[in-house]
């Protein structure tokens, strides 16, 4: 049995697979009460307590787990295609852990590095294609005082935006000279990650999500942190409408609306800067995925301002699911995460 989770600062995503087939699935909230909610406020005793609530209600008993996949936050690593020179594994290693230096975050640790080879260069035939994971030693801890807390053993550690390129993987496919494009919003950080057969990978982190609009409908409509998520939730774009009370009201209204721009504009720059950089190269689809992405208007609002047209991107596209859910696509880390493990299984 195969555990992939995914421990957000809103929520855990579990996904449970058996014998290549869903066992079960499901999502517990962080914190109950948001109405004070500060994700850089959260502790070890919130995931925990939040993750043995949610192996509770899903019946997991741990004992029966064989793998664990968990993963670190985009924003938190770095993932760098690079080609190199043929070499010993002990000289690689030296040069990446080199050239990890330069990306990972300063917090006065340690690099970690983990890479992947894809294959012989196409260009130069002395070179090798290579896919760099970094990150440090004390974003490894943080997040494995999360996973002892959880009581769960010899864990496997991934990246976001790679267990969401494996969901993509085993669900589509895409033509070739094309690119298809995956934007994960979750509640602290966009994901940006542009993929094709014999294309370079590409991935950006945006640092607009659900908690930034949370703080500006907060500061528009003078409401608390759970109040915010709700409007969020139920009125989506609208919920920037202002009431014009006083003369001021409009100019308020655009101003806050601007948080939403600023997303697209994001996005529209990221595209724009890959397709400059790549010749011959055409975007085919574009998925969207993550817990915020079925906020209501969000779709409709991304597609007429980057005249592209969003498709929800579906973690269970090709594997049965038994359970009605409300946003398949905040699954798809969870089960990218999962399937990592599935060949083994």
């Amino acid at each position: 049995m195969i555990l992939g989770i995914d421990f957000g600062h809103y929520s855990i995503k579990i996904v449970v697979i058996e014998n290549k087939k869903i066992k079960t699935i499901g999502e517990q909230a962080i914190i109950e009460d948001l109405s004070l909610f500060d994700p850089d406020k959260l502790e070890v005793s919130h995931w925990v307590s939040a993750f043995k609530t949610l192996c509770d209600n899903l019946n997991i008993n741990l004992k029966k787990v064989d793998s664990v996949v968990s993963s670190i936050d985009g924003s938190k690593v770095s993932i760098k295609p690079m080609s190199t020179l043929e070499m010993e594994e002990s000289e690689l290693i030296e040069i990446l852990n080199f050239e990890a230096k330069k990306h990972v975050p300063l917090d006065n640790s340690d690099p970690v590095v983990d890479y992947h080879i894809l294959g012989q260069n196409v260009k130069e035939i002395d070179k090798i294609d290579i896919l760099l994971v970094a990150t440090t030693q004390k974003i490894i801890k943080a997040h494995n005082l999360i996973v002892k807390g959880c009581n769960l053993k010899n864990p496997i550690f991934d990246a976001d935006p790679l267990a969401l390129l494996n969901c993509y993987k085993y669900n589509y496919e895409c033509l070739e000279n094309n690119v298809d494009v995956l934007l994960n919003i979750g509640l602290m950080n966009t994901t940006i990650l542009v993929y094709g057969d014999n294309q370079e990978l590409f991935t950006r982190e945006i640092a607009i999500a659900g908690h930034h609009i949370n703080l500006d409908l907060m500061k528009l409509k003078n409401i608390n942190y759970g109040q915010a998520e709700d409007e969020k939730l139920n009125d989506g774009v609208n919920a920037f409408e202002a009431e014009e009370s006083d003369s001021d009201s409009e100019s308020i209204k655009i101003s806050q609306r601007n948080i939403l721009s600023e997303l697209s504009d994001e996005i529209r720059k990221t595209l724009r800067y890959y397709m400059k950089s790549k010749a011959g190269v055409s975007y085919n689809k574009f998925y969207i995925s993550g817990g915020l992405s079925n906020m209501p208007g969000l779709v409709n609002f991304l597609n007429t301002t980057l005249n592209v047209e969003f498709d929800e991107l579906n973690p269970f596209n090709k594997m049965d699911i038994n359970q009605e859910i409300d946003n398949k696509s905040k699954y798809a880390v969870s089960f990218g995460l999962a399937l990592r493990e599935v060949d083994k299984d």
